[in-house]
């Protein structure tokens, strides 16, 4: 029997083109840099020296098209990534909120205008997830050391680095490193946190579900609702789904964590002394001045609360950066 259903496509439609092959993508993209490494050994030996470094201007050029297309190519492949994960939320949120369709139908007969019931599955409530506790992620918290120099930086240029890095953040609020002690960043602010800040969080989000100081859960909740409003933007609700989460290291201290994108480990929230530090050790230390893109995408696996703005004006302050500009304006 012919189907009913007639293709829309002609056969002068063509077919994309097939996705090649991982291995040939390694290949052809091993081949392209061993190109690049070839066009630098070949400029490096040319004997006049003008020649010589315009050559390797050139090198350096091609070079860092490869990179920012490399980059360029993670970016894509991280928001398709994230398209095709809000698509499986979005299928196993509604897997989850109703019954299969055939067990719904199951009874019906044959009559098409009969309306099918629809069951829910039921709601855990906060006191159930009190009773009975999702396990926390137990890897190892990135802890950011206090840096004075590094990356080829002397002690005074990573000072001034952090002095016009806390500037940019607080909107001159902050002249310099000195004045952290008495700044509070303001309270509408989820991602820019003191320390006092934070373990006052830390003190609600240990209490949320069960209550403390003579009030039971409500009213401990009712008293704290609008930390509950400014924590929604970061972590769009309390409880299971955020997996907001307190985790206690070796000497006692305790730190506010939410679960990373995969529920994988916990990432905590740094407060405002700590920023520097963590986006220093990324992007000089560890990628070697990197643009935005790789800082920010090693930040989410850490961090929870270092947001675009906060690498922006890190990168702008970042003196290695800043030369590089100038150099790239002059090339």
């Amino acid at each position: 029997m012919a189907s009913k259903f007639k293709s829309d496509r002609t056969e002068d439609d063509s077919l994309p083109p097939p996705l090649p092959e991982v291995g040939q993508i390694d290949h052809e993209f091993s081949s392209s840099l061993e190109r690049l490494k070839e066009e630098v050994n070949l400029a490096k030996e040319i004997s006049n020296e003008s020649d010589r470094e315009k050559a390797l201007l050139d090198a350096f050029k091609n070079c860092r098209k490869s990179l920012e297309d490399a980059e360029e190519a993670k970016v894509s492949a991280t928001r398709r990534v994230v398209a095709a994960k809000e698509v499986y939320d979005y299928a196993a949120q509604a897997l989850s909120g109703y019954t299969p369709l055939n067990s719904r139908l199951a009874g019906s007969g044959n009559l098409p205008n009969k309306r099918a019931k629809v069951e829910k599955m039921p709601r855990v409530s906060v006191a159930q997830l009190a009773e009975h506790p999702v396990a926390n992620p137990t890897n190892t918290l990135y802890l950011p050391p206090h840096y004075t120099e590094g990356g080829s930086m002397d002690s005074g240029l990573v000072s001034n680095f952090r002095d016009s890095f806390l500037r940019q953040l607080t909107g001159g609020a902050v002249q310099s490193a000195a004045d952290l002690g008495s700044y509070e960043p303001p309270p509408t602010n989820a991602n820019l946190k003191s320390k006092a800040q934070l373990k006052e969080w830390i003190y609600i989000a240990e209490h949320w579900a069960t209550g403390v100081d003579g009030l039971d859960a409500g009213q401990f909740r009712a008293k704290h609702k609008t930390w509950y409003s400014r924590m929604k933007p970061v972590t769009y609700k309390l409880g299971r789904r955020t997996g907001i989460h307190i985790r206690e290291t070796d000497d006692g201290e305790k730190y506010l964590c939410r679960h990373s994108k995969d529920g994988s480990k916990s990432i905590i929230y740094l407060d405002i002394g700590q920023v520097f530090d963590a986006l220093f050790e990324m992007h000089v230390i560890e990628l070697g001045h990197r643009g935005r893109d790789a800082t920010k995408n090693l930040a989410d696996e850490r961090y929870a609360n270092l947001p675009d703005a906060q690498i922006r004006a890190f990168l702008d302050a970042c003196p290695a950066c800043a030369a590089r500009r100038t150099a790239r304006a002059f090339a």
